[in-house]
């Protein structure tokens, strides 16, 4: 797992007048306490994480019930937002108790943060370099896709020299500048 920076412009912060609230919710479920700041500390700054429950019990060392429990528990409070992504879910951090960004900014649109475990992917991890994935290629702007068949001749065109006026202008002024700034970065 990726690890947490100790780094003052990677932060969480709390809006004081949850503080309580969380306080009390560590006393009277420390599971769910402990899943909220779980997801709280590897959530990604839209305040969202895939993560399985499963997962979640490795890493907290709770059984499952408990996990499920924590979960419903922190849903119908309110502290976060089950999102269903197939068999999976994804969480949602409520925004107006714990946000990740700066100058007031609150976001909860989903694009996560996905921690998975090994014993969740059905292959060892050391097996994951071994796929061998499709190359999707990738235009970038002013190119053009080649096709595979034989390409016609090259436009007669291309092969003239550059006539006086394809070529960029130069104004009297930029030279002087051009001039002055060498003359001064040799000294």
């Amino acid at each position: 797992m990726k690890q947490i920076r100790k780094d003052p412009a990677d932060f969480a912060m709390l809006t004081r007048g949850y503080i309580r609230d969380i306080r009390e919710l560590s006393r009277r479920s420390p599971s769910a306490f402990q899943v909220f700041m779980l997801l709280t500390e590897r959530m990604n700054k839209t305040n969202a994480i895939v993560i399985s429950q499963s997962t979640l019990c490795q890493i907290l060392n709770y059984g499952r019930t408990a996990i499920h429990n924590a979960i419903r528990l922190l849903e119908s409070e309110r502290w976060l937002q089950i999102v269903k992504i197939g068999t999976a879910n994804g969480y949602v951090i409520n925004s107006k108790v714990v946000w990740r960004d700066h100058s007031g900014k609150r976001y909860a649109s989903f694009y996560a943060e996905v921690v998975v475990s090994e014993s969740d992917q059905g292959r060892p991890v050391e097996d994951w370099d071994n796929v061998e994935l499709r190359h999707v290629p990738v235009l970038q702007a002013g190119e053009h896709p080649i096709s595979t068949g034989d390409l016609p001749p090259p436009d007669q065109a291309e092969l003239l020299p550059v006539t006086r006026d394809e070529v960029p202008r130069v104004r009297g002024s930029d030279i002087q500048d051009m001039e002055t700034d060498n003359e001064s970065s040799r000294r």
